[in-house]
């Protein structure tokens, strides 16, 4: 059971911690409780994330044609905090940022349960994004992005908890591209509340047309 919503996964844990306190017949009544209080709460994950397949895909696949990126997989932590990015201005409110206005209208009624629920469902998901028509230098495009992206996101894009970096790896092409221009011309990461955004505007910024789209074929190696 990879999906556990936190309140569920601090009742397993106490229930582990004092679990020699309890009869047999007890501990078979508080399992019966957990799995299904697992169940209720996967299945309203499930429902929620209804609102997002028209774009998203069943599968957290995303839709290029729609600009919507591929989320599935995409760890909860980043997720969440893209959501309460959206929820709360922070992240969708430029003029310019036509899809991140979508996505603040969608998810603008979520409370903080629907949050962390939804990105615990989608970082589930198994969908890929389809294969999109890359051209460039892989040997270049290693060296510049262990050079000026690697320490953060990691060094085949997996991502970086520490650093609050995400997965980059099973992204399109298309997305990457237009989030660097979003952070290059402050549509992205222009927010005062945004410091990891700022952080990313700054990157973004150093690196050259050639040496983007060199990088951006070596990540899309990684899926």
């Amino acid at each position: 059971m990879r999906f556990l919503p936190p309140s569920i996964a601090i009742f397993w844990k106490s229930l582990s911690k004092n679990i020699c306190r309890f009869s047999l017949p007890n501990i078979a009544y508080c399992v019966v409780i957990f799995l299904g209080a697992f169940e209720a709460s996967a299945s309203e994950a499930e429902k929620l994330y209804q609102t997002c397949v028209a774009c998203h895909g069943q599968k957290g696949e995303g839709n290029t044609a729609l600009k919507s990126p591929a989320i599935a997989g995409m760890q909860a932590w980043y997720l969440e905090r893209q959501l309460a990015h959206f929820i709360s201005g922070i992240r969708g409110s430029h003029p310019q940022d036509a899809q991140g206005q979508q996505m603040r209208a969608m998810v603008s009624q979520l409370n903080d349960k629907d949050v962390i629920a939804l990105a615990a469902y989608v970082s589930n998901l198994s969908g890929k994004a389809a294969p999109e028509k890359v051209a460039g230098d892989l040997k270049n495009g290693s060296r510049y992005y262990q050079a000026k992206c690697g320490a953060c996101h990691g060094g085949k894009a997996e991502g970086n908890e520490s650093f609050k970096a995400p997965k980059l790896a099973g992204l399109q092409n298309t997305y990457l591209k237009r989030q660097m221009s979003n952070f290059v011309s402050g549509i992205r990461g222009k927010h005062p509340d945004d410091k990891l955004g700022k952080q990313m505007a700054m990157m973004a910024k150093v690196v050259s047309e050639k040496e983007l789209n060199d990088i951006l074929y070596y990540i899309a190696q990684q899926r």
